[in-house]
């Protein structure tokens, strides 16, 4: 599945809300986490609804559809092993690796994120102690 970068963002975003608790996001809560109008969630929420990845009515929660999970879950296990790799690699402090992996996850390709997880030796959590999904997209908690 093709998403932008903006799209992606969306839904880990969505995702990251509901990780550890079960309550759905609103769309002034996504506005407020990723620092934008709630007009461009609107906008954007519309496309990844029309794209079936999300679900939601106006003045809804925004909740992801098994499609949206599943990329959510594949950017969120790319963030996660790029910010393991800066800190295992090249020396990146916990605290300085979410925006330097922000930019990268969209840019390394398949393969070079199955050679990182190679010589990471498959780790189970980032630096921050969140799960890294596996490749499945399953999460070992």
């Amino acid at each position: 599945m093709s998403t932008s970068p903006a799209a992606d963002d969306y839904l880990k975003t969505i995702f990251h809300h509901t990780e550890w608790q079960d309550r759905p996001i609103t769309p002034s809560v996504l506005a407020a986490k990723l620092g934008v109008a709630p007009s461009s969630v609107t906008e954007m929420v519309k496309k990844l609804a029309a794209a079936g990845l999300t679900i939601h009515e106006p003045y809804r929660a925004v909740r992801l559809t098994e499609s949206g999970l599943a990329r959510a879950v594949t950017m969120t296990r790319r963030h996660r092993l790029i910010e393991t790799w800066l800190v295992r690699e090249f020396g990146y402090t916990w605290d300085e690796v979410h925006d330097e992996a922000e930019v990268l996850e969209h840019a390394v390709s398949d393969r070079m994120l199955d050679k990182i997880d190679d010589r990471l030796g498959h780790p189970d959590v980032d630096p921050h102690g969140d799960a890294i999904p596996r490749p499945d997209g399953t999460i070992r908690r």
